[in-house]
């Protein structure tokens, strides 16, 4: 708005309004037109895999401010009465940070966002967003501190359904054998027969060789001895 047309404005608000209220707008029409001048520029900003590290350049000083994600895991930067400039909207990566993702969020607000792998997350209390120099708070440095998720171990482990265990614990009867009632049978036990090859030991005590008819012995013929008579001598 060039002057001559301000100061024309201003005397015509004059003689409308007076020179109080004219003074008030020309106040509020001054700090919109400063806020409109004082918006930065996101002139560069750059992705350094190897140490997640990234470097923003800003064309004023201003504060950008950081928060996590998740489902899908993300570290989102946000900078404030910041406008995109002529910068990379995306750039894709290797390793826990897979992808760097620019875009004006609303008028006054550019966001940048890094996508990070799955399993990986941020460590809060060590990430570090800081100017790259205090005489030059137009650059700043993200640290992010990204992690691993530990995965929860189980102490066992699953066997598909449907699957038989190759060696069985037990055997199973077949369903069709009857019920037994009563006493329980006692095994029976076969006994061999005689082999006839093999002859029956011969005794000592007799001297017949025929082994099946066994001779008896002769026993010695002593006397009748009535009751009440005398013993007989023997010699």
């Amino acid at each position: 708005m060039s002057k001559a047309i301000m100061s024309n404005n201003i005397q015509g608000c004059k003689q409308l309004f007076g020179a109080s209220l004219c003074t008030a707008i020309t106040l509020v029409t001054s700090s919109s037109i400063a806020a409109q001048v004082q918006m930065a520029k996101l002139n560069n900003w750059r992705f350094y895999p190897d140490t997640k590290k990234l470097e923003i350049t800003l064309s004023s000083s201003k504060t950008p401010q950081y928060f996590y994600l998740n489902e899908p895991p993300r570290l989102v930067v946000d900078i404030p009465d910041t406008q995109l400039g002529k910068v990379s909207t995306q750039q894709n990566y290797t390793g826990s940070v897979q992808r760097v993702r620019v875009s004006q969020l609303s008028a006054n607000v550019t966001r940048i966002v890094l996508d990070l792998a799955p399993g990986s997350t941020v460590d809060a209390n060590k990430v570090q967003l800081q100017p790259a120099t205090r005489q030059n708070p137009t650059r700043w440095v993200l640290r992010p501190a990204i992690v691993k998720v530990a995965k929860q171990s189980s102490n066992f482990q699953q066997s598909p359904k449907n699957q038989q265990p190759t060696t069985p614990s037990y055997v199973q009867l077949p369903s069709t054998l009857p019920p037994i009632t009563g006493l329980q049978q006692q095994p029976f036990v076969s006994v061999p027969p005689l082999n006839s090859n093999n002859p029956t030991p011969k005794s000592s005590n007799f001297n017949n060789t025929n082994s099946s008819n066994p001779p008896v012995p002769t026993l010695p013929n002593y006397p009748v001895i009535e009751f009440g008579q005398p013993l007989p001598k023997f010699r």
